[in-house]
């Protein structure tokens, strides 16, 4: 195996790490917090983990993406999200990486208005492979350790 066959390895099982290691931290959001479920009516509630694979404005790009989608169906005319991603795009300048979590709500929430608000935002670009897999590691570490966003977006402990 030759040694950009060897990083390559490297990243993509660096990407599996991450993408567990998040699937695991918004299971235990999902476990801890009751995503519409306090409402006394009919909820529906999805944990959504995917890797996506794909090709942006001519720019290749992987995408680490977590949410928890709710809807409380007596009061919610759409779904409400908590989403955590990890977005790293391609460029001839080097690799752009973008850590962000959204909360797209329907109805005020604690410290949140209505909308999509984003509460945390990251970003570097002109990375090489292994600065772009640092900042990675860094903010998927940063983003497993703070748990507050669920709380300070009005969703109570179960």
């Amino acid at each position: 195996m030759t040694f950009t066959e060897q990083r390559f390895a490297g990243f993509l099982l660096s990407l599996d790490r991450f993408q567990k290691q998040l699937a695991e931290f918004m299971l235990g959001r999902y476990l801890e917090y009751g995503f519409g479920s306090n409402s006394g009516g009919e909820d529906e509630t999805t944990v959504v983990p995917q890797v996506l694979l794909d090709v942006v404005d001519g720019t290749p790009q992987v995408t680490l993406h977590h949410g928890i989608t709710w809807m409380v169906l007596a009061r919610d005319p759409e779904p409400n999200e908590y989403r955590l991603a990890v977005v790293l795009a391609f460029t001839e300048a080097g690799i752009t990486v973008e850590a962000y979590v959204r909360l797209a709500l329907e109805r005020d929430t604690g410290e949140w208005p209505a909308g999509v608000p984003t509460p945390y935002r990251r970003h570097g670009e002109g990375l090489d492979i292994d600065e772009a897999l640092a900042f990675a590691v860094a903010r998927v570490e940063e983003r497993c350790w703070r748990h507050e966003d669920a709380a300070r977006g009005g969703l109570a402990a179960r």
